[in-house]
């Protein structure tokens, strides 16, 4: 057979593992519906046809996206029994430049059924030697409150994206995960009774008053479809059907379903930063500040996770001109968390600060989807995401009090 002449390509042989990570990528920046095969082929510099010579669509690329996420983690969780040693070897392999994050998190609802159980119990699977060894550190706790533990220390060290974005060194980053993911591991729990299994979305809320008001209306309706489909398949006839309202009224509201989604999140930063301003003026300790700001968080995301959960999942839906006055103040808040633990930790840099709330931000939000609801008594979930984001931050496990 001819050689290929000087100026011909040579087709990769690994096309099929680079095609899969460029979806992976896509899908992360993305999400599914707005990712393009089109564009998935452009990354890797081959036509859609070449492309389709080894996935039959973007369903396929899903799903093979997805399990190279599983099979990293299952290498990353594929190490010592003991904890310690075990949190060191994950933290190595999940800080890797260009993984692919949160990809089943955030596109697991646009799979098959069938796809989603066979896939749902491979990632149980891949973080089982971590639920293995928290039982092994841990004798104090039931299956289900390791099981628990294991998605709040499985948050931390899949947070690499914080230091990233922070510029942390990998070595400093590496040393500052393993030290949070090993305080969450030893945090004071209780118990939580049932837990919904790692595969499972939050159930939906029902019951309560509802707003009189249509628009109030409306964006609650919005809130609770947006957590349950995703946002990209919720269209404004069904936020309108959900809330009673019909088409032409919605419109006289919402200009369109973009718009509803920014009024969403900047509520969520108005009731953060009204929050934040009452901290900062009822105290000159930088401490006894940002447990209070931290408690404010767990506050709003147990009582309004479904709302503020697009902060962090759907703002790439927002549109470019509205998304940048998001993602400012969605950063100053970070930066305020970031300026008071710098004050309560001399050891940390500022880009460490920025990377370990950011860590602490996404533990918490995570860690709430599996809690069951809040209930008043001492198992109130509240308390244990506040241990844990205090864990992630470094701070003691007991509050400093309330908001005065």
């Amino acid at each position: 057979m001819a050689e290929p002449g000087p100026g011909a390509q040579r087709r990769p042989r690994n096309r099929k593992e680079l095609i899969v990570a460029a979806a992976a990528r896509q899908f992360a920046r993305r999400g599914y519906p707005d990712a393009f095969v089109a564009d998935i082929a452009a990354e890797v510099g081959i036509t859609g046809p070449a492309l389709y010579r080894h996935f039959g669509g973007k369903s396929e690329l899903l799903v093979a996206a997805i399990e190279l996420e599983i099979a990293q983690l299952a290498e990353a969780y594929d190490g010592p029994a003991d904890l310690a040693a075990l949190l060191g070897h994950a933290a190595r392999h999940l800080l890797r430049p260009g993984r692919p994050h949160a990809l089943w998190d955030r596109n697991a609802r646009f799979l098959e059924p069938a796809q989603r159980d066979e896939l749902a119990a491979r990632y149980g699977r891949a973080l089982k030697p971590l639920r293995t060894a928290l039982a092994a550190a841990r004798p104090d706790l039931d299956r289900r409150d390791v099981a628990a533990l294991s998605v709040a220390v499985h948050a931390v060290l899949d947070s690499g994206r914080a230091y990233e974005r922070a510029t942390v060194p990998e070595p400093r980053a590496q040393q500052l995960m393993v030290a949070a993911a090993t305080a969450v591991a030893a945090v004071p729990w209780l118990p939580l009774g049932e837990m919904a299994p790692v595969s499972a979305e939050r159930p939906a809320t029902s019951g309560g008053l509802q707003p009189s008001s249509r628009r109030e209306a409306a964006l609650a309706a919005a809130v609770r479809l947006f957590a349950e489909r995703g946002y990209q398949v919720v269209g404004m006839d069904d936020i309108g059907a959900a809330a009673g309202i019909s088409g032409p009224t919605l419109y006289h509201h919402f200009p369109g379903k973009s718009a509803i989604l920014v009024e969403v999140i900047m509520r969520c930063l108005d009731a953060l930063y009204f929050d934040l301003a009452a901290v900062l003026a009822g105290t000159d300790d930088p401490a006894t500040a940002l447990d209070r700001t931290l408690a404010s968080f767990v506050r709003i995301n147990v009582a309004q996770g479904d709302a503020l959960s697009p902060l962090f999942t759907e703002i790439g839906n927002v549109r470019p001109e509205e998304r940048a006055p998001i993602r400012r103040a969605q950063q100053d808040y970070v930066s305020e968390w970031a300026v008071l633990l710098a004050a309560v930790r001399d050891d940390l840099t500022a880009p460490d600060a920025h990377a370990l709330v950011r860590s602490a931000q996404i533990a918490v939000n995570t860690l709430r989807r599996y809690l069951p609801a809040a209930s008043a008594g001492p198992a109130d979930p509240w308390v244990v995401l506040c241990r844990v984001g205090r864990a992630v931050l470094g701070l003691p496990a007991d509050s400093v009090g309330p908001m005065s």
